[in-house]
């Protein structure tokens, strides 16, 4: 108990440190949308740093790897789960255009993304993640629709989202 209060100390103030700079170790502030968002107390903490603050398991991680595994299995063992920053895109694991965007091979021309709604239009397809009911993925509205967890849909909407953001197009909100 006393080791993993002295771990959320630590991540409190990795966190702490992240938000007033207002950057994370890999340069980037956290966007408004994380996968840690569907956590929620400890787990909320811990994912935030493991993910954002300390952005383990990325080239430029700050943290040493001894911290970011304690953080790890400090999540593990209160979730029982494997830590969102951890999963991949469903979607991209099975439909063609999601795996090219993530990938950086299709050419993104526009999206657009609200509170229910994230539409990616490449040269290859239009990408979109609807919050239904139920929560699905598809490109160009057409067969497959893939049925998503609400981690699964959160999981893809932050990807797509930093790599779309990542090549300057702005996700804009539907009018």
């Amino acid at each position: 108990m006393r080791k993993s209060l002295w771990v959320l100390a630590i991540c409190v103030v990795f966190i702490g440190a992240g938000s007033v700079s207002a950057k994370t170790p890999d340069g980037q502030t956290p966007s408004r949308e994380t996968v840690c968002d569907n956590e929620q107390g400890a787990a909320y903490g811990l994912c935030t740093a493991y993910c954002e603050a300390m952005d383990c398991g990325d080239p430029n991680q700050q943290a040493s790897d001894k911290a970011c595994e304690a953080v790890l299995r400090n999540f593990e063992r209160h979730t029982g789960r494997t830590i969102p920053c951890g999963l991949t895109c469903l979607c991209a694991d099975q439909l063609a255009v999601f795996a090219q965007i993530v990938a950086g091979t299709a050419t993104v021309t526009s999206c657009i993304a609200d509170d229910n709604l994230l539409q990616v239009v490449t040269d290859q397809g239009t990408a979109t993640i609807d919050d239904g009911p139920p929560i699905t993925c598809s490109v160009d509205g057409q067969a497959p629709v893939i049925q998503l967890t609400p981690e699964q849909r959160l999981v893809c909407r932050v990807r797509l989202r930093e790599v779309v953001e990542a090549t300057g197009v702005v996700c804009r909100r539907s009018e």
